[in-house]
């Protein structure tokens, strides 16, 4: 599913120069759960904002599927994200602006797809995160918890086949944080996503099928002196 070659990926910092990656390879199967850990600053979210093509790397390749992410434009990378990307981030990011529902839609509106039929989705996802109840209400009238699972029904509602997750859980206290990752787990068996999850918890980590640290490995985290 995701094939990353070569990878080499720096930033300015000050006069000098933060090299994150170099020469670094990765590949996660079809359907694989794969949890990226290691020290802040070892280039986890990083990692995600590549491989979604968010961000660009300086060398190498990352392929999912049969797209070659590193080699699209700007723009390119936004459609490919709208269509075959769902993203869960560890702050919501609902608009306040927008119901449950609306938010839920949102993706499928910029995609240009049939929203009747999306209302229905909506409606089905909503139910199977354990919120039927909450579609008109506001993202403010949630608890954390509950923003969650309408984040992880949005990473869904336009039936992405990659799941891209940074720390879903980091902001939860650890009912609301076991109840948000069964559900990922749950719905990543069932639709049988491609998962790549950031976390710093090793509880979390466990739960994955494989767990790749960046901290250890090679071509990951190495520094060049300014």
């Amino acid at each position: 599913m995701i094939r990353i070659a070569g990878l080499c990926k720096s930033y300015r910092e000050g006069a000098g120069e933060r090299r994150v990656f170099h020469d670094f390879n990765a590949r996660v199967g079809a359907g694989e759960r794969l949890a990226l850990v290691g020290r802040s600053g070892c280039g986890k979210s990083t990692l995600l904002n590549l491989i979604s093509g968010m961000d660009r790397p300086d060398a190498g390749t990352i392929h999912v599927n049969d797209t070659e992410i590193s080699a699209l434009d700007e723009r390119g990378a936004t459609l490919f994200r709208r269509r075959h990307v769902g993203f869960v981030f560890q702050f919501f990011n609902l608009i306040p602006t927008l119901t449950v529902t609306e938010n839920l839609l949102l993706p499928l509106e910029l995609n240009g797809q049939d929203l009747r039929r999306g209302r229905q989705d909506a409606a089905a996802l909503l139910e199977a995160v354990g919120l039927a109840d909450r579609g008109q209400s506001y993202p403010d009238r949630l608890s954390g918890g509950e923003q969650q699972r309408i984040a992880i029904a949005r990473a869904l509602i336009h039936r992405p086949r990659l799941l891209l997750a940074d720390e879903p859980t980091g902001t939860l206290d650890a009912r609301n944080g076991d109840q948000v990752l069964a559900l990922l787990e749950a719905v990543s068996r069932e639709r049988q996503l491609t998962t790549v999850l950031v976390t710093h918890s090793p509880e979390v980590a466990a739960r994955m099928d494989r767990t790749l640290d960046l901290s250890r490995s090679p071509g990951a985290e190495r520094t060049a002196a300014p």
